[in-house]
C-alpha cells in the first residue's frame, strides 16, 4: 500500500517551500503526495489561480531539490480542490480521508488545531513558520537542503517505520553523514 503525504496549502501563502519539501519526503518515502486546498468565490480564489500557483511550486521543487540533474521520476501527487471555507472543508477531509503523514505548516494553521490533531494521534509534521529561508547557493548544498529542513521540522505520532524508510534512503544517508563530518 502506497504512504500517502497530505500537504494543505494556500494561495495567499506563500507555500513553496512547504511543497517542495512535502513533495521531496513523498519522494523518499515512495508515497504520494496529496494535495488539498479550497477554491472560495467569496475572496476571488479561482481554479486557473490555485493551478498557476502550483506550476510555480513545482518549477520551484524541480530548480532546487536538482530533480532534472538527477534524472528522478515525479512525484506521483492527487490534487484534492475544494469549494468551501479552508478550515471547516479541510476538517472534513482529513476525517473521510485519513493520511498517512500530515504536513501542516504551522502558518496558516492555529495552533488550537495543531494540537486537535497531536491529540488524535495522527501521524503529524509541522513545518517551522519562517517562510523564506535562504536557498543554499551550491548544489552540494541542495542535495542536503532536505535534512536541513527536517531538523526544524516538528514530528508527532511518527511510526518507527517512517525513520527506517529514511535510513535505506543511501541519498539521505549519505547527506547526514556529510553533515555531521562539518
Amino acid at each position: 500500500m502506497t504512504k500517502t503525504i497530505l500537504y494543505p496549502f494556500r494561495i495567499d501563502h506563500d507555500f513553496r517551500m512547504g511543497y517542495a519539501w512535502s513533495a521531496e519526503l513523498a519522494r523518499r518515502l515512495r508515497g504520494r503526495l496529496s494535495l488539498f486546498t479550497t477554491v472560495t468565490e467569496s475572496t476571488g480564489e479561482s481554479l486557473e489561480e490555485v493551478y498557476h500557483s502550483l506550476a510555480d511550486a513545482q518549477g520551484f521543487y524541480v530548480k532546487n531539490f536538482q530533480l532534472l540533474q538527477l534524472r528522478l521520476k515525479p512525484v506521483r501527487s492527487e490534487r484534492n480542490f475544494l469549494k468551501g471555507e479552508f478550515l471547516p472543508t479541510f476538517r472534513d477531509f482529513v476525517s473521510r480521508d485519513l493520511p498517512h503523514i500530515l504536513v501542516l505548516p504551522s502558518h496558516i494553521f492555529p495552533s488550537d488545531v495543531i494540537k486537535e490533531y497531536i491529540v488524535s494521534g495522527q501521524p503529524l509534521a509541522v513545518l517551522p513558520s519562517v517562510q523564506n529561508p535562504e536557498i543554499p547557493a551550491t548544489r552540494r548544498d541542495r542535495s542536503q537542503w532536505f535534512i536541513g529542513m527536517l531538523k526544524d521540522v516538528a514530528l508527532y505520532n511518527v511510526p518507527a517505520s517512517f525513520f527506517v524508510t529514511i535510513s535505506e534512503d543511501q541519498g539521505l544517508f549519505n547527506s547526514i553523514a556529510a553533515f555531521f563530518r562539518k
